[in-house]
């Protein structure tokens, strides 16, 4: 275990690197009039205006303050700014559907919430629990002279220096009332239940999460990132918004993701994580890069150094490299791969990881062929993100690595993975920690399957719980997606199948009686094999399953589906004695058609792919 911590909240991070590298930059982001930055003591001014604000908004020690937002500066100063103030936060994911933002918002209880536009902070209006006293602050300005019914963001920090002063004794009596057993962050994340558990993240957790990747090196030589999933994830949070504080390393701002790749070619990152997605759409930029020159003209190199990295990686697996075997690789990535590297920005990046969904063995031996050694890492919301990390140098296929310093990892006896440490929550908001799958001796249930090996390295191979983690890294809880459609219509059973995936496909079944009875209301003649075909029957399932889409966040929607002739029984092995679905059973009997609807090319016409891709008769 490490050395108890000598920090009492996140806070004082700010403090140090204010202190220590006041004039560096600390976050940075593209405007149209270019690129612009804080320093950490504008950084730091900034927090402190807005805290100013908050207190006189009335925000109170134990409060909650939310942030629907994207990765924008306001977002970190009022992050920091409400943590100032003896608060938590709570960001939300701008894609949730109403429900679970009423959800979320009637289980934070935010005394106030900031949004990005005024379409978000309608939103916010319509969904606040009608108790609760909250103000509302959109960062999007009106005209002048129009009239507003939220707090605009320009009136929220624009105190002047006297109010700064007159508020700092306030301000430093709730920091150092604050603990670091107090909460710090509420993390959503979904349940078995389909709506969201508030994770409780404190500041003892942050802290003592900062301290392992600071154990593992990660800090050493400067810190750059590159900030562009939701700070509603769990490690977007850690990497861009603590990570920066600790380091006194920078961030550059991306709201969105479509410009990533020309962000990270400009910040060149040294730490960079991506869910899977991210390094398959890098990867298409590498092929794209590789078709055009400079890169098309010296093909043969490219393709004789690959090959050197490639056979390295894989005999890696089982057996070290021989001397004259290192030098090879050495002298391969250091040729034309380099400058492949540097042209994407990536070549300074010290462990490159992946995480929050599978990593296929393709896209890992990919980017090994290129130099760039993808870590597999393993972790939740609840264990503060990172639980297991590969260390440098010492990755295997399909091993998420070695419990990171703080953690530690048990499997129990029917093979679910338990891990205990400093960084595992409390528990969820308004649950007890039993309540929330931690043991009396602190061991937190992942719900997922897995072994360790004789050196210790952790393998995930089954999730004992059912929720989906989709290609995003966004956890999806199956069952809450297939109320939408089954039983809807002449439409009976469903799965939804999307684990590693870009996007959710589902495969229906329908009631017969209720087909037949469709079909001859419209005239429609034949057997069920032909009625799950007919263009007409395929138009009202999708409009079955639109009506579902429209009460789930766009994550959560059904892209393609598949119409099945034959339901699901008992006897013949797909559902359990009590009615209950054998995914794994229904997944595999049907893979070939599950791999159908991922094999053509997704354009965004839902509707008409649908169409396309509804298919009959049923796998037998």
């Amino acid at each position: 275990m490490t050395a108890p911590l000598t920090r009492r909240n996140v806070l004082e991070l700010l403090d140090e690197q204010v202190a220590r590298v006041p004039q560096h930059v600390a976050i940075s982001w593209i405007d149209p009039d270019g690129t612009r930055s804080l320093t950490w003591e504008q950084y730091r001014s900034q927090v402190e205006l807005v805290a100013t604000g908050f207190l006189g908004l009335g925000v109170r020690s134990d409060d909650t303050v939310a942030l629907l937002a994207p990765n924008v500066v306001e977002h970190y100063v009022a992050d920091l700014a409400a943590l100032s103030c003896g608060a938590a936060t709570v960001s939300l994911y701008p894609t949730l559907a109403e429900d679970q933002l009423a959800h979320i918002l009637g289980d934070a209880r935010p005394s106030v919430v900031v949004t990005a536009t005024r379409a978000d902070a309608e939103r916010i209006a319509r969904s606040l629990p009608g108790d609760l006293q909250c103000e509302i602050v959109c960062l999007e300005s009106v005209a002048e002279g129009a009239e507003s019914a939220y707090i605009a963001w320009a009136e929220l920090g624009g105190g002047t220096q006297e109010q700064v002063v007159s508020a700092r004794s306030e301000l430093e009596a709730r920091r150092c009332q604050r603990g670091d057993d107090d909460p710090a962050v509420y993390v959503y994340t979904s349940g078995t239940t389909g709506m969201p558990k508030g994770v409780t993240l404190t500041h003892r957790n942050l802290l003592s999460q900062i301290d392992s990747f600071d154990r593992m090196g990660f800090f050493r030589g400067g810190y750059r990132t590159v900030s562009y999933l939701p700070l509603a994830h769990v490690a977007e949070r850690l990497w861009s918004l603590y990570f920066p504080l600790a380091s006194g390393g920078s961030v550059l701002l991306c709201p969105d993701q479509r410009n990533l790749e020309k962000y990270v070619h400009m910040q060149r990152p040294t730490f960079f994580m991506g869910v899977p997605r991210i390094w398959e759409k890098l990867r298409d930029r590498v092929n794209t890069m590789l078709a055009s020159e400079p890169y098309l003209s010296r093909a043969t190199e490219i393709e004789a150094d690959r090959a050197v990295l490639a056979q390295s990686w894989a005999q890696k697996q089982d057996r070290p490299l021989s001397a004259e075997q290192e030098i090879r690789e050495m002298q391969a990535r250091e040729g034309v791969l380099a400058d492949i590297r540097r042209d994407l920005g990536l070549e300074w990046a010290v462990n490159p990881g992946s995480g929050a969904a599978p990593l296929s063995d393709d896209l890992r031996d990919f980017w090994a062929s290129l130099g760039v050694y993808l870590i597999n890492a393993y972790g939740l919301s609840e264990t503060t993100a990172v639980a297991v990390w590969e260390r440098m140098g010492g990755s295997h296929r399909g091993s998420s690595g070695f419990a990171a310093p703080g953690c530690e990892v048990a499997i129990a006896d029917d093979g679910e993975i338990l891990v205990r440490g400093a960084t595992i929550t409390p528990g969820y908001r308004g649950l007890s920690a039993a309540e929330s799958g931690i043991s009396e001796d602190g061991w937190f249930s992942t719900g997922d399957i897995g072994h360790l090996d004789e050196a210790g390295r952790l393998y995930v191979t089954d999730r004992k719980k059912e929720i989906i983690v989709n290609g995003a890294g966004k956890n999806i809880a199956p069952s809450w997606v297939e109320e939408k459609v089954t039983g809807k219509g002449f439409l009976s059973q469903s799965i939804v199948i999307g684990d590693g995936r870009p996007y959710l496909v589902s495969l229906i079944t329908v009631n017969p009686d209720l087909l037949h009875s469709f079909a001859r209301e419209r005239g429609i003649e034949g057997d069920l094999a032909d009625l799950v075909r007919h263009p007409e029957i395929l138009q009202e399932a999708s409009r079955l399953v639109d009506a579902g889409n429209q009460r789930l966040s766009r994550p959560e929607q059904i892209k393609r589906f598949l119409l099945l002739e034959r339901q699901w029984t008992v006897d013949s092995g797909e559902l359990t004695p009590t009615m209950k679905l054998r995914r794994k059973i229904v997944t595999e009997r049907y893979a070939h058609l599950v791999d159908a609807m991922y094999s053509e090319a997704h354009d965004g016409s839902t509707e008409s792919i649908r169409g396309s891709m509804a298919i009959g008769p049923a796998a037998r």
